[in-house]
């Protein structure tokens, strides 16, 4: 049964909480961590340039293996900030407040998988995903799961290629990657209770299936309307 509008309209008390949180740390994020980051990243780039110049009055003088690991932690630095900017898009997506749910997911996926692997998407006219009318809270969760499921597939998963399919009773997302025992995932990853406690917001169900050499299959079933 696709999804309906909760009674009374308007979020779910706990979605909305944990929206709000999420915008929070977003917040925090840009204003303030990010900014320190960058602030380390253009000193260290400084004193590597300074290291490197042939001007003998030069107040920096290294060993080539300070060279080497001011250059590591430069890498270490903007490898941190890129991480930081996909994290900001992925916890408080603007996009999602502007565009379709469709568009804003396929544009996220993008992101997060890059040019080195194939995504193919099989959308049915039916799916509740494409109804521009769709509840906040509904849309907020799936594209909250699908974004936890395509990372955890690039990053754990190691996947070549994912595929994701939305008809009008589920959204799956499956990857071709390597794996895992789902009865030997360490208790202190939340990937998978997060995918499932953000569905049960909304009355709607998460399964995860998967097995060591994969695929791995993330589904997202339609079940119930939101609650209260």
């Amino acid at each position: 049964m696709p999804p309906s509008q909760p009674p009374g309209g308007g979020l779910p008390a706990a979605s909305e909480l944990l929206d709000l949180e999420r915008s929070q740390i977003a917040h925090d994020l840009h204003d303030l961590l990010l900014p320190l980051i960058f602030g380390a990243s253009a000193t260290v780039q400084s004193l590597a340039a300074k290291a490197e110049s042939a001007n003998a009055d030069s107040d920096v003088v290294l060993s080539d293996s300070a060279r080497q690991q001011l250059g590591q932690v430069n890498d270490w630095l903007r490898e941190a900030l890129s991480l930081g900017r996909n994290l900001l898009t992925e916890i408080y997506p603007p996009e999602l407040e502007s565009l379709p749910w469709l568009m804003a997911a396929r544009d996220t996926v993008a992101k997060i998988c890059g040019a080195n692997r194939d995504v193919t998407w099989q959308v049915s006219e039916g799916t509740p995903l494409a109804d521009p009318d769709l509840d906040r809270s509904v849309a907020t969760s799936a594209y909250r799961i699908l974004v936890e499921a395509v990372r955890n597939a690039v990053r754990h998963g190691e996947a070549s290629a994912i595929t994701i399919k939305c008809d009008d009773a589920r959204m799956v997302v499956q990857d071709h990657g390597k794996g895992f025992d789902p009865e030997s995932v360490p208790t202190g990853h939340f990937g998978i209770r997060a995918m499932k406690g953000r569905a049960a917001l909304v009355g709607n169900r998460v399964v995860v299936d998967s097995s060591v050499g994969g695929p791995t299959t993330v589904t997202l079933h339609f079940d119930c309307a939101p609650v209260d």
